[in-house]
């Protein structure tokens, strides 16, 4: 199963992930457009430290996983919004059934992010994504979209405990906090937030798909909530 991690890039050189990185491309700006290059996937294509540790976190919980690596930020931060669309629409013309976007978007490309999660939702391509962190009036696109598995952050001692919160945009909560991931260049780090908490349900979709692999989006949720009432009442 695997699944393309829209991200800072990933360190394919990291031990905990040696040859889970099946493949690689970052957007940048050329003459300004975005243009999508291909990377090494054994490279250290981590350009700040963020989707390392998000890779790291897929990897561990679902052995069955494999990472598209596709970097959509820059360190200059020039063109985002473009390179982020760009981003994830190349990961949708490629045959992943799971994207993770530990991130959360400006309402200014709302249509064009609507469009491309709906675009999803019809390929049978699920996209999971991390609510907002900051408290702002909404909470971060594409999270809050119901064509998409939004995830919020929580203080839970296994991924395999998390919460399903009805009546929400943000249906789930995730272990999110002091989280200790693979870090860029090589040894671990601990981190928090929503955007580590995102990769556990990714993994844990990993993991379902891969038992069951044509579970649609709808059938995918009911899944997840049904353990995640299992795993609230501390029961198998």
């Amino acid at each position: 199963m695997t699944v393309a991690v829209l991200d800072s890039g990933v360190d394919g050189s990291h031990p905990d992930l040696a040859g889970r990185v099946v493949g690689a491309v970052a957007v940048e700006i050329e003459n300004g457009k975005p243009v999508v290059h291909e990377l090494s996937p054994e490279a250290n294509n981590d350009i700040f430290g963020h989707g390392t540790p998000v890779a790291g976190i897929i990897a561990a919980i679902a052995p069955n996983a494999r990472i598209y690596d596709v970097r959509i930020f820059s360190e200059k931060s020039i063109g985002a919004k473009r390179i982020l669309l760009t981003g994830f629409d190349h990961a949708l013309s490629q045959p992943w059934r799971l994207l993770n976007m530990s991130l959360a978007a400006v309402s200014s490309i709302r249509r064009e992010l609507v469009d491309l999660c709906e675009r999803a939702y019809f390929q049978q391509q699920i996209v999971v994504a991390a609510r907002r962190n900051a408290p702002f009036e909404d909470d971060g696109l594409p999270a809050e979209l119901s064509s998409c598995i939004g995830v919020d952050r929580g203080a839970y001692p296994s991924p395999f405990q998390y919460v399903y919160r009805p009546r929400t945009p943000i249906e789930f909560e995730a272990r999110g906090e002091t989280v200790v991931a693979p870090a860029k260049g090589g040894g671990y780090t601990t981190l928090s937030g929503t955007s580590f908490a995102t990769p556990t349900v990714s993994a844990l979709c990993a993991l379902l798909l891969g038992a069951y692999p044509d579970m649609t989006l709808f059938e995918l949720k009911t899944s997840l909530r049904q353990l995640a009432q299992t795993a609230k009442n501390g029961s198998d």
